[in-house]
């Protein structure tokens, strides 16, 4: 299983005497093979042995059998490594015959080649290649590097190593080597020429390195494998096109049936037009006829991941355990740990995707075009003096990617519209009409830059071609460019990190960012004004810019992550599992929802329909399942309201993440014990907690007691059993206990000068207690005691000390339905604060 230890198998020493013709005691182990051995043997010191069976054995420690794991990180496997060259090397020594052939030399029958100055490594002839292989001089079956000569035959290199030169020496055949990894009933391997085979590598993350190691995770290899059914798809639909529009009635007669009947009801017409514009239906189509073809076991994990591919599916349910299946044929959720391997599995699809579809005629994506551009942008003789924007549906609307300098007097925009675009020139739509990406920058140049670039002819198509034949950028660059959060990696054995460029979406790299300091700001808050921008570079950047932004930009991806992961945590332990997968993809979207708003607000973007800014933020919680406990800090929200209608949300953590709210409204959301959130709210001054089933002890009261720069507070409808003490919140001007399940009157209310409201009607309150009567009868107060049990003796009390006020008397006290001059209903009073609406 992913991420378990591997276990330890100790091999025992022979004790044969050693043939002392060779010295052995000097041969170096490589960094990368000692991280490996320190990793897997937890550090243990290597055992040493006085003798050795054989004259080139090693005696620096003891070899150690592991079981091959792929990866320590759930977020996306890892690929075994093999151990380098170097730790097969031996110094070279007197003695050795010399063979004729390419410096193969021999001794007692064995045979050495030179690698490098004073080292050379046993080797065996491997069966299958007719190659040498490097070896232990112990293992029974030789597991180094194939190797092949230099030019001048007198070093030998790994066959895949790309600096070796001599063209005659090949490896495992890339191609046989593709055989065997791509594998499918929806193509063969013959069907792709090597260009595509590259691609198709390419593509899906695994570089020729990686082709040549002996094991490769089975989520990757899914990947791989429905990258090449998409690709051979791809190639079955231009045939297709070619054999349809074909003069020759026999080769017409040729085209697939199954794509003719998915073709739009025109058979009388199969002009190029038409059939170039059904490419891309045809595709989707048969991907869908494809997805839906699928077993229960894929079902269910589309319940939560409604999106995820079929063959990856497939790969994630195998490698999963009897318990993780067990979970999601009878609960309603997914275990976590599986959602994140999920979760990584989507990234990797979705980047693999996007590069895909600058190969792929039948396929056009928004992502892939977002690469194609900058990869336009990027060619050697692309005029840099011109400006292109890709904008959503109008000239001002969202803007998706951009190439070239933003001061360029000459700017175009490319306004997307159903899949394709509409040149727009000084706000005036081009009359060409909606073509593709290609053909619109290709209809933007002019004939000298056209004929510069080498697509003078040939339209859209041959800038395609010019694109295709660029090495596609990094998975990190690309990662970038989709607006994907970086994954979080921590230690990398050294002998893996090679192994794993291209596998992670950059995840497993953190170069330094080349954006200037005001771009990452950007980045970070796109909706910032100009002097908002500076005010925060100046004040909260000028110590240490790069560390702060470093920071902040962590802060960003792992709110992404950690909310990627909640919105598919299993639902709600109370949701009915008899729920129909409607209404659990319901729950879904509310949690999406959900995240978005608070991506959204962190990013200091508006989320209120009411105007309100960055400080604002609302929502109408419509999911059953825990709030999200998060990392990130919300720091400038100060106006925190949430309202449900049906029972079932839960609090949890949520308010960690808010440290600077000042006005807090809660109505429905259940939290039991007082939120230890709310404690940490240095700045907060109206706290409503609303029908929250919310109970105070004796230490939460106290906590609760120490809010001392509350001007209103309202915790009615809960059964908090116990009355907080309300002395130490001098500011306090309305305190609404209600429904509250309380038997005796909040103590401290006589040091309430500011207090005009007190509702604290149907409790179980049976004597008022002596601070009631300490009140001054002119402070302007409203008390409500209506529907409570209240004893002759406190009747008698109340009735005395309000016979016996002043003439200035404002004290109102209501214990019968009858009341004057204030209405216990009213909305100010109750809430302190209007939300305007449901949410925002």
């Amino acid at each position: 299983m992913t991420g378990k230890p591997p276990k330890i198998k100790p091999v025992s020493v022979p004790t044969k005497p050693s043939d002392s013709s060779i010295d052995v005691s000097h041969r170096p182990l490589s960094s990368s093979s000692t991280v490996a051995h320190l990793t897997v043997a937890h550090h243990q010191e290597p055992m040493r042995s006085p003798s050795s069976s054989d004259p080139l054995a090693i005696t620096s420690g003891i070899n150690v059998s592991t079981t091959t794991t792929y990866s320590t990180f759930d977020e996306f496997p890892r690929f075994s490594v093999n151990d380098s060259l170097e730790s097969y090397w031996i110094p070279s020594q007197e003695g050795l015959d010399e063979s004729v052939a390419l410096g193969i030399k021999t001794l007692k029958h064995r045979q050495y080649v030179a690698v490098a100055d004073n080292h050379i490594v046993q080797v065996v002839r491997d069966a299958e290649s007719g190659l040498l292989r490097a070896t232990h001089a112990r293992e029974l079956h030789p597991s180094g590097p194939l190797l092949r000569p230099d030019s001048e035959g007198r070093l030998w290199h790994p066959a895949d190593d790309p600096e070796s030169t001599n063209p005659l020496a090949t490896v495992y055949s890339e191609h046989k080597r593709a055989a065997e990894l791509l594998t499918g009933a929806e193509y063969s391997i013959e069907d792709f020429s090597p260009l595509m085979i590259k691609r198709m590598l390419a593509v899906s993350g695994v570089n020729t390195t990686i082709v040549h190691r002996s094991e490769i995770h089975p989520t990757s290899l899914a990947l791989l494998q429905d990258t090449a059914r998409r690709f051979a798809l791809d190639q079955k639909i231009q045939l297709f096109i070619t054999q349809v529009q074909h003069s020759d009635p026999t080769v017409r007669a040729q085209a697939d049936s199954q794509l003719q009947a998915l073709l739009p009801p025109r058979a009388d017409d199969l002009s190029e037009r038409v059939i170039e514009q059904s490419s891309a239906l045809l595709f989707e189509q048969s991907e869908r006829a494809f997805e839906l073809d699928c077993d229960a076991n894929t079902l269910q994990m589309r319940r939560i991941f409604p999106d995820l591919p079929k063959t990856i599916a497939q790969a994630l349910w195998r490698e999963a355990s009897a318990a993780d299946h067990m979970h999601l044929r009878l609960q309603p959720g997914m275990p976590r740990h599986m959602a994140e391997k999920t979760l990584g599995a989507l990234r990797e699809v979705r980047l693999a995707r996007a590069c895909a579809g600058i190969y792929l005629d039948s396929v056009a994506s928004l992502d892939s075009d977002l690469l194609a551009l900058q990869m336009i942008g990027q060619l050697d003789l692309w005029p840099r003096q011109i400006r292109i924007e890709i904008r959503r549906q109008a000239s001002e609307g969202e803007l998706l990617s951009a190439i070239g300098d933003a001061r360029s007097p000459v700017r175009h925009k490319f306004i997307r519209q159903h899949e394709g675009y509409v040149i727009q020139l000084s706000g005036v739509p081009s009359p060409q009409g909606r073509t593709d990406l290609f053909a619109a920058v290709w209809l933007l140049l002019l004939p000298g830059q056209r004929q510069l670039l080498g697509v003078a002819q040939g339209g859209g198509a041959a800038l395609r071609q010019l694109v295709r034949a660029q090495p596609l950028p990094s998975r990190q660059h690309v990662s970038e460019l989709l607006g994907l959060a970086p994954v979080q990696v921590t230690a990398i054995p050294a002998s893996a990190q090679y192994v794993q460029a291209g596998l992670r979406g950059g995840g497993d790299v953190n170069p330094a960012s080349t954006k200037s300091v005001e771009e990452r700001v950007r980045d970070l808050y796109p909706q910032l004004a100009e002097q908002e921008l500076a005010m925060f570079i100046s004040e909260r950047l000028k110590s240490d810019p790069v560390r702060v932004l470093a920071r902040l930009e962590t802060e960003l991806a792992t709110l992404r992550s950690e909310l990627a992961i909640w919105s598919a945590e299993e639902l709600s332990t109370q949701a009915d599992a008899s729920q129909d997968p409607a209404q659990f993809a319901e729950q879904r979207q509310a949690r999406e929802r959900f995240s978005a708003k608070l991506q959204d607000i962190w990013q200091r973007k508006s989320v209120s329909r009411w105007g309100y800014g960055d400080y604002h933020f609302s929502h109408h919680v419509d999911f059953s399942a825990e709030l999200p406990k998060l990392s990130a800090r919300f720091d400038y929200v100060t106006e925190l309201i949430l309202t449900v209608e049906k029972p079932g949300a839960r609090i949890g953590a949520f308010f960690d993440s808010f440290p600077n709210v000042q006005y807090l409204m809660v109505t429905g959301i259940k939290m039991e014990d007082f939120p230890s959130g709310v404690l940490q709210m240095r700045q907060l001054r109206q706290l409503v907690l609303n029908d929250c089933s919310l109970e105070l002890s004796e230490a939460t009261a106290e906590g609760l007691s120490r809010i001392e720069t509350l001007t209103l507070l309202n915790l009615a409808n809960n059964p908090l059993t116990v009355a907080p003490y309300v002395g130490f919140m001098t500011g306090l001007s309305e305190l609404m206990l209600y429904n509250a399940n309380l038997s005796s009157l909040p103590s401290g209310i006589d040091r309430l000068g500011d207090l005009r409201v007190m509702a604290l009607q149907g409790n179980n309150i049976s004597h008022v207690g002596d601070d009631l009567f300490d009140i001054p009868d002119t402070q302007d107060l409203y008390i409500g005691l209506l529907n409570n049990p209240l004893s002759n003796e406190s009747m008698r009390r109340i009735n005395q000390y309000l016979e016996n006020s002043s003439m200035d008397r404002k004290v109102e006290i209501q214990t019968v339905e009858a009341v004057s001059d204030v209405d216990s209903e009213s909305d100010s009073s109750e809430s302190g604060f209007s939300t305007g609406s449901d949410s925002d």
